[in-house]
C-alpha cells in the first residue's frame, strides 16, 4: 500500500510541471514573439563564459544528490553507483524516457530520436562519472 501512495505522490508531483507546461505553452510562445517583435538579438560570445561559470550549478547539484544517496549506493560498487547517478540525472531531465519518447511520437524516426537524446544522455553520463569516481578519490584520501 505504502509503494501505491508514493506512486500517487509521483504523479501529482509530476503534474505540476506538465500543468505548467501545457498553461505556458498555449501562450507563452506567442507572448514572446509579440514582445520581441521588432527587437534584436545579437549572438554574444560573452554569453560562452556566462554559461561555462553557471554550469557549475549542474556540477555542485550532482555532489549534493551523490552525497544525499552515497550510503545506499556505494555498496553496490563505483560503477554501479555512477549508473545509478545517471540514471537518476537523466531521468529527472526528463531525458531517459519521456523527451525520446516524444520525439518519436510526434514522427521523428527511432534513429533520430535516439541519436538527438544520446548527446543529453552523454551529459549526465560523464556528469556522474566525474561525480563518483572524483567524489571517491576524496573521501578516500580524507
Amino acid at each position: 500500500m505504502k509503494y501505491v501512495q508514493y506512486f500517487v505522490i509521483a504523479a501529482i508531483a509530476s503534474s505540476c510541471g506538465f500543468i505548467v507546461h501545457v498553461f505556458s505553452a498555449e501562450w507563452l510562445q506567442a507572448w514572446i514573439a509579440q514582445y520581441m517583435e521588432g527587437q534584436s538579438v545579437i549572438p554574444s560570445w560573452d554569453v560562452r563564459y556566462i554559461a561555462m561559470l553557471t554550469s557549475l550549478e549542474y556540477g555542485i547539484s550532482a555532489i549534493v544528490l551523490y552525497w544525499l544517496i552515497r550510503d545506499k549506493v556505494i555498496k553496490y560498487g563505483k560503477f554501479k553507483a555512477f549508473i545509478i547517478l545517471s540514471l537518476l540525472l537523466t531521468a529527472l531531465h526528463g531525458a531517459l524516457i519521456r523527451q525520446p519518447l516524444m520525439d518519436f511520437v510526434v514522427g521523428n524516426p527511432i534513429e533520430v530520436a535516439l541519436v538527438q537524446n544520446a548527446f543529453k544522455w552523454l551529459v549526465w553520463v560523464l556528469m556522474s562519472i566525474v561525480t563518483v569516481y572524483g567524489f571517491e578519490r576524496v573521501v578516500r584520501k580524507c
